[in-house]
């Protein structure tokens, strides 16, 4: 049975109404929540110091490649949600000085982003034309794409995966303009970070390959001592970036839907499936959480969190998808079934 979009409009406006009085519940029971730019400030603080405790102690030996990495990841995942809600100016709106710095700050610990002020103007028109053809920040990490090698590329690096896109996919005489707009867009930071991570990675193939193809690569040890220097910077910062930005790319162009939508309601599914844990624990839970921000936009990450049990359930009721694997195979289109039937079903 069809529901008409007044139907629709209801069921948003109930979760709506759910998800900020548990919000409000949540204040009221941790008072500390209301001083949100403290909140905000605290959080960005803890995760960029973390950060560069880690790199010093991987720099000094203390800290291997291996706890480095993903614990440098993790922390930027912090750094992530922060970005998302500065674009939303949910911390220190009236103070333009110490906003903007929190947006360079988020900006220079994940370097192979996006202009986060750019990323504003996509994000707002994310909101407008979810799921839709305009949807620009969403097909820029894949969404809507068969699960081909271009649509890797786009999860493993959006800048690189870009690039090809616009060369391989824009039309004849636009490919230069859209070449063009994804390199401004990028610039400077995923410039850089793109140069070390694939010359790193091109250094260490060539001597791993080199032995079985005859080829003796002879290095200077200046050369040498710069790679050395480059792996360094790789392992404290551009890995666990590469780690992070897979993560949440993947998550999120398949949370996301593209295509057959037309409501809040059928914009994202709720990604719980343990299958995914691995990679949420470097997207902050974003799977399981982000589809409540569509519904109730000004609520700042650490909220979404605290509430998540109350609004997956009224979600859940009012039909939002839960863990909809078959999205994989739908290149991410909402599907015919209606949202109140699979929210119902899916996840038992």
């Amino acid at each position: 049975m069809s529901h008409s979009p007044s139907s629709d409009a209801e069921r948003i406006e109930i979760i709506r109404r759910e998800v900020r009085a548990a919000g409000d519940a949540a204040r009221t029971r941790y008072p500390l929540l209301a001083n949100q730019n403290l909140i905000g400030m605290s959080v960005f603080l803890f995760a960029i110091s973390g950060i560069i405790a880690s790199g010093l102690a991987y720099w000094h030996g203390y800290l291997s490649a291996w706890v480095s990495i993903p614990l440098v990841a993790f922390l930027t995942s912090l750094l992530h949600e922060l970005e998302h809600d500065l674009i939303h100016w949910q911390y220190f709106k009236n103070n333009k000085l110490i906003h903007h710095l929190m947006m360079a700050g988020v900006w220079i610990f994940r370097p192979g982003t996006i202009n986060p002020w750019i990323r504003r103007y996509l994000h707002f028109l994310h909101h407008k034309k979810s799921g839709t053809e305009a949807d620009i920040e969403e097909r820029g990490i894949g969404n809507g794409r068969s699960f081909g090698p271009l649509r890797w590329l786009i999860m493993l690096d959006t800048f690189v995966g870009n690039l090809t896109r616009a060369l391989l996919e824009a039309p004849k005489g636009k490919k230069l303009y859209h070449f063009a707009r994804v390199l401004a867009g990028n610039f400077p930071l995923p410039w850089i970070t793109a140069a070390v991570w694939y010359s790193v990675l091109g250094y260490h193939a060539i001597n791993l390959l080199a032995p079985y193809t005859g080829f003796a690569p002879v290095w200077s040890a200046e050369t040498i001592a710069r790679f050395e220097l480059l792996d360094k910077w790789v392992v404290m910062i551009i890995a666990p970036f590469y780690l992070r930005s897979f993560s949440i790319n993947f998550i999120s162009s398949n949370m996301h839907y593209y295509g057959n939508v037309d409501s809040v309601l059928k914009q994202t599914q709720v990604l719980t499936h343990p299958l995914f844990w691995p990679l949420q624990l470097f997207c902050f839970n974003f799977g399981s959480t982000h589809g409540i921000h569509h519904f109730v936009v000004g609520e700042p990450f650490y909220i979404r969190q605290l509430t998540a049990s109350a609004a997956h359930k009224v979600m859940r009721e009012q039909g939002v998808p839960f863990n909809d694997l078959s999205t994989f195979l739908r290149r991410n289109r909402f599907p015919e079934i209606q949202p109140q039937e699979l929210g119902a079903t899916a996840n038992g």
